[in-house]
């Protein structure tokens, strides 16, 4: 079993919107499709932001994992971020299948900002996918974390620093090659971490325009800016409290969170509301104690780090899910 990558164009929404799927080249017809979206706060990053270890477990179960990119805030807005989620949404649902074919299950997920992403496809998108998987994600902007002025960086970000990435032309998140980007010589043959393999060399600390526009997340989570941004298409959880609920409550996707408990840029309790919302009948959290935000980024499934007993835990648990689903 080989794992290859494939680049391709999953639609134009103004600009061409690509994709990259990783997937063994026997994976079966009828398996799940994994369809992942990049972290970055909706505001930066790029989808080769991948940690190993997800990889690895999607090529373990000849899951294809498709990774796309997608518009970016301010210019998106909304419609423009729901729009890319359900255009990438459909694509993983016909992913190598024929006419006439049944549509693959997708199990859909997302790290950070990507899973507000994945939230959007289960609140406005049927048939709902086979699954959630949060990795420390974003699943509202309506929770009081994003509406609560909190500084996350030492010093506040002016408007005037950020207001060339305002005004600034639609795009999607690019970065360049680091330690955290995923390329698939990290991987041997087999699927195992590869221990021959070099990282490249970090890029010379100059001023850049990816990380500088990475900083709009601190400046919109400062000036609570978010819900203005998706508020019209982002309903929170709080509807699923309501006694006429029960029927949204109950076609709601099974849904896997691990989150770390040390984590200043999305804390905890932002997963824990979910989770107390729809009942822990429908959301699983696990708590990766001490642990902050992204701390699996690098990792592999084996890797016996602080943390990764949490997201081997919430693998087994994503697992479980599929198995009862077929």
């Amino acid at each position: 079993m080989v794992i290859r990558k494939i680049t391709q164009r999953y639609a134009t929404h103004g600009i061409p919107l690509e994709c990259d799927i990783y997937t063994p080249d026997d994976a079966p017809k009828a398996s799940p499709v994994f369809l992942y979206f990049h972290p970055g706060g909706l505001v930066g990053g790029s989808r080769d932001l991948i940690a190993p270890w997800l990889v690895q477990v999607c090529y373990q179960r000849k899951w294809p994992l498709i990774s796309p990119s997608y518009r970016l805030l301010p210019q998106a807005r909304g419609k423009g971020l729901l729009e890319d989620a359900s255009a990438a949404y459909a694509f993983a649902q016909n992913w190598d299948t024929q006419h006439g074919d049944a549509k693959r299950r997708v199990i859909v997920g997302g790290a950070s900002g990507g899973f507000f992403m994945a939230a959007l496809i289960a609140h406005h998108y049927h048939p709902k996918p086979l699954a959630l998987f949060s990795i420390e994600g974003i699943n509202t902007f309506r929770h009081r974390f994003f509406n609560s002025s909190v500084l996350i960086p030492d010093e506040e970000i002016s408007h005037a620093a950020m207001e060339k990435h305002i005004a600034g032309p639609m795009q999607v998140g690019h970065m360049k090659p680091d330690e955290s980007t995923f390329v698939l010589d990290k991987l041997t043959p087999e699927g195992a971490k590869n221990p021959d393999f070099a990282p490249p060399k970090a890029p010379e600390q100059t001023s850049s325009d990816e990380s500088h526009r990475g900083m709009l997340y601190d400046y919109y989570t400062f000036n609570n800016s978010f819900v203005d941004l998706v508020g019209d298409v982002d309903p929170g959880y709080q509807w699923a409290k309501q006694p006429d609920a029960k029927d949204r409550v109950a076609e709601w996707p099974k849904t896997v969170v691990f989150h770390g408990n040390n984590d200043p840029d999305v804390e905890l309790n932002v997963s824990e509301e979910m989770r107390d919302c729809l009942g822990q009948d429908k959301v699983t959290l696990f708590v990766a104690k001490g642990q902050p935000h992204l701390f699996e980024l690098e990792k592999f499934i084996e890797d016996e780090a602080p943390g990764m007993d949490a997201v081997r835990q919430a693998v087994a648990k994503l697992d479980e899910i599929v198995v009862s689903s077929t």
